[in-house]
């Protein structure tokens, strides 16, 4: 074998040598793409989280989600715990050591007032760099202290809000009302534990990093025999900056049309933050019924039309963004779609920043096809914009940001939770709704 591969071996040189110049490779930079996928980034999404902060550890509804530093540096995070209608319920930071791993029970958090705590005091490991050893760092970083205990009032006011969206005065709503808590969490690489809110521009301007260093996952567990028993799990939407790298307020050029932060940015410094735009259009695949009794829930996260205010009565704007029923079509395995028959060329839907909703029924969703196929998938687009309207509550005229994890699970033993698929990322136009001619009756 070894005397065949010699004469082939050089006929290959022989071939490249007649060719002449042989071209270079055509190189694309992972980091300036507007495509999302689990690649270390810069800012983490938890898109839904839920709590049953009354209920014993043993059997309540909750989240757990885990944060690594993928760096020899050491980093600091931003926790932001947001409202279902997108309001900053609470924040705190965590010193992650160079390739370190940090897990948050909001359980603990939401129902005992526990934060993780962390220190730029702790040892690091024999891996990573000194605690100090990150130029991007503010020059005092304050994380001597990090996390901790909160007090009794402290954890109470944050359940309030959570699960009924009151607060203090003035007794606006800036959450929806239900049994458990739900909202949404982001996770920023920052230069200091300082206490800035995510509505000051001293934030963005001051404290917000851009190295593409965090990873990170989530679980959804639901132990409770009676009404669960099941768990499932996912990686964090991972939204990277573009281009990575740089201290706090920092502003280099990016192709990105828009961020993920638009809203909360400066005026004058729109794409400070540089983090990938999220898309408006998915394809989410649903099982309903069959031998395994299996059900389907879509968790949506939508980016809010409410900007950088403290101004606690704005927040009811973000629990009724439009959704344009039409461009939410079913197709069963047949290939055949429904949609809702509303008799109107537009039919007007509404959802909060965030929500879960069964994919088997409810008022945003058709009906289920005639055909008693179980299975099949949905065509979601979630522009907000109402069509044919050239206002925008952003800073360009342009689709939402918009995200759709799938949760199926059956029997209270099998679970699973997955990202569905984006039909065009946050840097392309949406793709245009099918065409469907009505044919099932209006069940809503």
């Amino acid at each position: 074998m070894k005397r065949l591969l010699l004469p082939l071996a050089l006929l290959f040189i022989a071939t490249i040598a007649s060719a002449g110049t042989v071209a270079k490779p055509i190189i694309t930079e992972n980091n300036a793409s507007c495509e999302i996928g689990n690649y270390p980034a810069a800012t983490l999404l938890l898109p839904y989280f839920e709590v049953d902060y009354r209920a014993s550890s043993n059997t309540a509804v909750t989240t757990v989600f885990t944060v690594v530093n993928t760096s020899r540096s050491p980093q600091i995070a931003r926790v932001t715990i947001w409202t279902d209608y997108g309001y900053p319920a609470m924040w705190f930071s965590c010193f992650l050591t160079g390739y370190d791993a940090q897990t948050f029970s909001l359980y603990e958090i939401i129902a005992r007032g526990i934060l993780p705590f962390t220190s730029s005091n702790y040892q690091r490991g024999t891996a990573s760099a000194e605690n100090s050893a990150n130029g991007n760092f503010h020059s005092e970083i304050w994380c001597e202290r990090a996390g901790g205990s909160l007090s009794m009032p402290m954890t109470e006011r944050l359940q309030k809000i959570l699960s009924t969206g009151k607060r203090d005065e003035p007794n606006c709503r800036v959450g929806g009302e239900h049994p458990n808590a739900i909202g949404y969490v982001t996770i920023d690489v920052v230069n200091s534990c300082g206490i800035d809110s995510p509505l000051d521009q001293s934030y963005w301007r001051e404290v917000l990093l851009f190295d593409n260093v965090l990873t990170g996952d989530y679980e959804q567990i639901n132990p409770d025999p009676t009404t669960g028993n099941y768990a499932g799990g996912s990686p964090l939407v991972h939204i990277r900056a573009v281009p990575d790298g740089g201290v706090a307020g920092s502003v280099a050029a990016t192709a990105l049309p828009y961020t993920f932060y638009d809203r909360y940015t400066p005026a004058d410094a729109k794409k400070i933050d540089r983090r990938q735009p999220l898309p408006a259009t998915f394809a989410a695949r649903w099982i309903e019924g069959g031998h395994e009794s299996f059900h389907t829930d879509f968790t949506i996260w939508r980016e809010g039309v409410v900007g950088a205010t403290k101004n606690e009565c704005e927040y009811v704007r973000n629990a009724t963004l439009p959704v344009n029923r039409s461009s939410v079509i079913r197709f069963d395995e047949q290939d055949n779609p429904s949609i809702v028959a509303c008799g109107q060329e537009t039919c007007a839907g509404t959802l909060p920043v965030v929500s879960a909703t069964a994919a088997g029924g409810g008022s945003l969703f058709p009906p289920l096809a005639s055909s008693n196929d179980v299975g099949g998938w949905m065509w979601l687009g979630l522009d907000n914009r109402v069509p044919g309207s050239t206002a925008s509550a952003y800073s360009t005229p342009r689709p939402s940001q918009n995200w759709v994890t799938v949760q199926m699970y059956a029997e209270g033993r099998y679970a699973v939770d997955f990202d569905a698929t984006a039909l065009a990322n946050g840097c392309t136009a949406p793709p245009a709704t099918p065409s469907i001619v009505a044919k099932t009756p209006d069940k809503q």
